[in-house]
């Protein structure tokens, strides 16, 4: 007869059966049981009657198991024994229950021998799991990209009565592995050097976003898809998608999570995105009617959660603006809140700045504004006395006052 697993986590039917028990009618589910509807809609038909015989018992109602099991891998252990098993190598604390039940006894590495030593790869496990069956669209496996067996021969059997020296079990073992059963490990669990978490990925990518918008990102992960932050990259291979919508404030990210060149899953991680820059304030309070001094403003640091206001950074762009609404000591500026002013007066004395050809000398030299503009307008300077040193040239309006000159302005 056929001997299928149990556990929805895995798809395995070993191997023995004829064609009629693999197309028997479907069982009733017991009382209480789960369906395995989900399993099988995502199952090719070839494999479909193999897959009719999957029960999954329904956990308790107070019982909260994960939608996703979490395996790491450890980075070194060491057996006394004669069997590598996957619980030996594996950390199923954030993982189902009953999938450490279905293959924690499982050998990790068949065929090796005490005493020895080898290395088991990230991608070795994955094949591993594979073969029994395990789905990795609900199970991932992160932690260390090789795990270091150092397998040694069982301690000789104590005297009748005696209690032999005891294992403590590992940091992180579930409940239900025996102490004397558990691998000694040496160090705790950890990224392997050099490894990015897909945290990392996602602050790295939202930072090149937002890099035109100067300051510094904070990213706040929402609680749901937590379990994927933690996988790295080696192993697994991350593509992020962002969904459209503003670019700061609560934020969606669709990542594929790639593994030999395999999709293994799709998430969705949720997250709180926020700018901290700089930019100016009241220094003082700024009355309607008046008109902005160096000495009126300062630069303070702001938290923006909407790109549509990022307030003002350079003092140049404000000085000399007429204040159209009271600003308070501390109330960030806003362009709204200013009336444009013309900072260059036609026919007035202009300071003109540029840099000398071919050095990095600052030139300056005083003209005659032949336009009047505000802060950032394209201007005509009269260089010269009269005669045939005079001459036109054109800058920007950067100040009160002052132009700077444009590359090609003369």
């Amino acid at each position: 007869m056929q001997r299928v697993l149990t556990t929805g986590l895995i798809s395995l039917a070993l191997a023995g059966t004829s064609a009629a028990d693999r197309v028997e009618p479907e069982r009733a589910a017991p009382q209480g049981a789960a369906p395995a509807a989900l399993w099988r809609a995502a199952t090719p038909a070839p494999e479909r009657a193999a897959g009719a015989a999957l029960e999954r018992a329904a956990p308790p109602a107070d019982a909260a198991l994960p939608a996703v099991s979490y395996l790491k891998l450890r980075p070194r252990v060491l057996i006394r024994g004669e069997v590598v098993t996957l619980a030996d190598v594996l950390n199923f604390a954030q993982a189902d229950p009953r999938l450490l039940a279905e293959i924690g006894a499982e050998p990790a590495a068949p065929g090796i021998a005490a005493p020895a030593e080898m290395q088991l790869t990230h991608q070795q496990v994955v094949a591993r799991l594979r073969e029994l069956g395990v789905n990795p669209a609900r199970v991932l496996l992160g932690g260390a990209s090789s795990c270091q067996i150092i397998l040694e021969e069982a301690p000789p059997a104590t005297a009748p009565g005696a209690v032999g020296p005891e294992r403590a079990a590992p940091r992180g073992s579930p409940a239900g592995v025996a102490a004397s059963d558990a691998p000694v490990l040496t160090p705790a669990n950890q990224a392997p050097p050099g490894a990015r978490t897909l945290a990392d990925v996602l602050r790295a990518h939202v930072a090149r976003e937002l890099a035109e918008l100067g300051g510094t990102v904070e990213i706040e992960f929402e609680h749901a898809g937590r379990e994927f932050l933690e996988l790295t990259t080696p192993p697994f291979d991350f593509s992020v998608r962002s969904t459209r919508g503003a670019r700061l404030g609560l934020r969606e990210f669709s990542v594929a999570l790639r593994c030999d060149g395999q999709v293994q899953r799709t998430a969705r991680i949720a997250a709180s995105v926020r700018l901290v820059k700089s930019v100016l304030v009241a220094a003082r309070p700024l009355n309607a009617g008046s008109y902005v001094r160096r000495d009126s403003i300062e630069l303070a640091p702001r938290v923006f959660t909407d790109a549509q206001e990022l307030g003002i950074e350079h003092p140049e762009e404000v000085i000399g603006q007429e204040v159209k609404n009271f600003l308070p000591v501390g109330q960030m500026l806003r362009r709204s809140d200013l009336k444009p002013v013309d900072l260059v007066r036609r026919s007035q004395p202009v300071t003109v700045v540029g840099a000398g050809t071919g050095s990095g000398v600052l030139i300056r030299v005083t003209g005659d504004a032949l336009d009047s503009g505000g802060y950032g307008d394209v201007v005509r300077v009269r260089l010269g006395e009269r005669g045939r040193n005079r001459r036109e040239v054109r800058g920007v309006v950067a100040g009160v006052g002052m132009v700077r000159l444009l590359d090609d302005g003369v």
